[in-house]
């Protein structure tokens, strides 16, 4: 009998539970650059709003901020993680990367086989 052990580390991703906080949609507004109009609408978020943000702010993390507050405050308890995330993953946004800094928390663990 191989009483040897194999010892790994995984890196783990969990979704957040909750509400984000006005912090951290300051941060993925600024982050999320480009794409804070495709990302809008994939939070639901009407065109005639977008537009009105769009036109009352001229650099692209106040955009991106304004959108997320809006919708924060549009959408009250259903303003989660979990539709942030969705959100960044469609395929017309791609961000991943942000999906992943922002909705997750990340943790290594230790796997024995």
């Amino acid at each position: 009998m191989n009483d040897k052990c194999i010892c790994t580390e995984v890196l783990l991703f969990v979704e957040k539970h909750g509400l984000p906080t006005l912090r951290e949609l300051e941060e993925l507004g600024a982050e999320i650059s480009l794409k804070w109009m495709a990302f809008g609408r994939r939070l639901g978020v009407r065109d005639e709003e977008l537009h009105e943000i769009d036109k009352g702010y001229d650099q692209q993390s106040e955009k991106g901020y304004r959108l997320l507050r809006y919708w924060k405050q549009k959408e009250g308890c259903a303003a989660t993680y979990h539709a942030l995330c969705t959100a960044l993953k469609d395929k017309l946004v791609q961000r991943q990367d942000l999906a992943e800094k922002f909705c997750y928390i990340k943790g290594n663990y230790s796997l024995h086989i």
